[in-house]
């Protein structure tokens, strides 16, 4: 233990230096490991982890026999540099607890020598940023991900650590590129990116224009492309590219995609891993030419992998791009069709009976700007932001009961915020109900026409709003957006010897 000091105090330089993990490693109980780590209050760097049986020391000859002593078995000090999960150098006590440190030029023991518990809960350990780095280490690891045994283990120790960190794990897109990142809410707030998240089945990076999100799984929308989309699953490390069907009356910009999309499921299984994905994708631009609209709507299931026509007749018109996926389904803000009204109403698209609902009521009206977006809870509520430029209210309600049918609201607390010096353009938003507060992510600047750079505002019940920058982005027209991220074992690569159907229209 008297080591750890010069280690928390060498982090920031060691870092620096891309060592990514410090880990203090001993014969001890977790509790015991977890005591010692609680006895460092400045620490933020350093993972206490225990090797209760002694038998991962064991395999690596670093084991101390002090039985005599009454002390059982321990480890020798020794300090390990691994690259890869591979132990390329090692100082290790000569023994005895008095001799000098020697060097070991090779060591032959890795991980992937080491029993399948063992392995398991060792690289159950490494942070979601490295899996791709441990999955390509070796087939054994790789074939780790199979096991629902170990992405069990895995998530639950993920959510374990951002519960004790106090952060949530966030889906960003800034700048056309998706990262990871965590966010602590609180008295000191901050931003820490976890990753950025990369296609990898793809050897150049792509500008990805929209993301939609769906328990663990996203739809990506390229930039300037229209004849793809690609759905992602990062925890996997799985992608699946999945060809769109051209429609002669809806053109596009430069390649861009005018679609509006949605990712969803077929809710027919209570185990998640099982779930069948779905896309539904369309096209109504009724208020551009009410007399003659473009109107196609249509369907893709990742079993048949095929692209199926559906045959609606709207009475409704969706007026946001981007809707909220929740336990599989998918809502928007809406209004009657033919009427020109305020935003009162959202519409669930059934991804398991492939059709949309009635129009179901928000608790307020609000006119273009003024509804800013919806956002879950937890996997298991609606939040939908409203603020009114009229009383300058800032509101947020959640849903008591939501259903494809059915909902009601409950408001989660209610702001002024006459005394900004500008009026905020939200635009996508999650909310803390610990510590009741909304955190936004918007663009500010001068004005409502001159926007430049990306920030994130938290809004609290008591009226504080606290602001973290993230910077200027390259492209001023891309917009920052975020959604919850939840890790998925949904498998969504196409089988093997699989072939593409004809599509149905």
């Amino acid at each position: 233990m008297k080591h750890v000091s010069g280690f928390i105090e060498k982090a920031e330089e060691l870092k620096s230096n891309d060592v990514d993990e410090i880990i203090c490693f001993s014969v001890n109980e977790p509790f015991v490991m977890k005591a010692w780590g609680k006895t460092c209050a400045e620490n933020k760097h350093v993972k206490f982890v225990a090797d209760g049986s002694g038998e991962y020391t064991h395999l690596l000859g670093l084991e101390l026999d002090l039985k005599d002593k009454g002390l059982g078995v321990r480890s020798r000090r020794f300090a390990l540099l691994l690259d890869n999960l591979k132990v390329i150098v090692a100082n290790v006590e000569s023994g005895g607890g008095q001799g000098p440190l020697f060097q070991l030029e090779t060591m032959s023991m890795t991980m992937s020598n080491l029993p399948k518990d063992l392995v398991e809960e060792i690289v159950s350990r490494v942070p979601l940023k490295f899996m791709r780095s441990v999955r390509l280490t070796c087939k054994k690891w790789n074939t780790l991900f199979k096991s629902r045994s170990f992405m069990k283990m895995h998530i639950d120790k993920e959510e374990a650590e951002e519960r004790e960190l106090g952060q949530k794990r966030m889906i960003v897109m800034k700048d056309y590129n998706v990262y990871l990142m965590g966010i602590v809410v609180g008295e000191t707030p901050s931003t820490k990116t976890l990753g950025k998240l990369t296609c990898l089945d793809d050897s150049e990076q792509i500008k990805i224009s929209e993301v939609f999100h769906c328990e663990g799984l996203l739809l990506c929308i390229l930039k300037d492309d229209n004849t793809k989309i690609v759905v992602w699953n990062p925890y996997l490390g799985q992608t699946r590219w999945i060809q769109t069907r051209k429609y002669y009356r809806a053109g596009g910009w430069k390649g861009r995609d005018i679609y509006t999309y949605a990712l969803g499921y077929e809710n027919n299984s209570e185990n998640r891993s099982c779930r069948s994905p779905k896309i539904l994708r369309f096209i109504d631009d009724f208020k551009l030419r009410p007399e003659n609209p473009v109107l196609r709507y249509e369907i893709y299931d990742f079993v048949s992998d095929l692209w199926t026509t559906l045959d609606v007749s709207p009475h409704w018109r969706i007026m946001s791009q981007r809707g909220l996926s929740l336990k599989g389904n998918t809502y928007w803000g809406a209004v009657e069709r033919n009427d020109y009204a305020p935003i009162s109403h959202i519409i669930c698209f059934d991804f398991t009976r492939e059709r949309f609902g009635p129009l179901l009521p928000l608790p307020f009206s609000a006119w273009g700007a003024e509804f800013a977006s919806l956002s879950s809870v937890r996997e298991e509520k609606i939040a939908a932001l409203f603020q009114t430029s009229e009383t300058f209210k800032f509101e947020i309600w959640i849903t008591t009961k939501i259903e494809a049918e059915n909902v009601s609201w409950s408001r989660f607390f209610t702001m002024d915020i006459s005394y900004l010096d500008s009026k905020l353009s939200y635009k996508s938003f999650f909310i803390d109900e610990e510590k009741k507060a909304a955190v936004v992510f918007e663009k500010e600047g001068k004005n409502r026409c001159h926007l430049t750079h990306d920030t994130i505002n938290i809004i609290g019940e008591d009226g504080c709003l606290m602001k973290l920058e993230l910077g200027e982005p390259t492209d001023k027209n891309c917009w920052p957006l975020v959604c919850p991220y939840v890790p998925s074992v949904v498998q969504i690569k196409l089988h093997k010897g699989g072939k593409r159907k004809e599509q149905s229209d």
